[in-house]
């Protein structure tokens, strides 16, 4: 009877484990997959849910595509300047956008700009 519940206790702690390596290596990945889009910012937003907010940047380029680009601070690239970035793009400029992470709309998931640049 022992051995079976030490089993169970081996085979919960190895499950924890693999979930918890799961999804720091999601964290990590999605924080240095970095990609880049030059767009004309169209609208910005600030969202708040609960205690917790961030920024969202609409932009268009010159395709003709729409993007959607969250603004928010980031532990593992060391950005920790998310308002001064929303103060600093403006509505109707054009910017070349350094993004991580992936755009997944039913999870409400947002590209994070890590970086940007006025383009003339």
């Amino acid at each position: 009877m022992r051995t079976r519940n030490l089993g169970k206790r081996i085979l919960s702690f190895v499950v924890v484990i693999i979930v918890i390596a799961l999804a720091v290596g999601a964290t990590v990945v999605t924080s240095f997959n970095d990609h880049t889009y030059t767009a004309t910012v169209t609208k910005q937003e600030r969202i708040v849910k609960d205690e917790d907010s961030y920024y969202l940047i609409f932009t268009k380029d010159d395709e003709g595509n729409y993007y959607e680009f969250k603004n928010e601070d980031n532990l593992l690239r060391g950005k920790f300047n998310s308002s001064s970035f929303q103060n600093q793009i403006e509505v109707g400029e054009t910017y070349k956008f350094t993004v991580v992470g992936f755009r997944i709309g039913f999870l409400s998931s947002y590209e994070n700009i890590i970086e940007f640049e006025k383009v003339d």
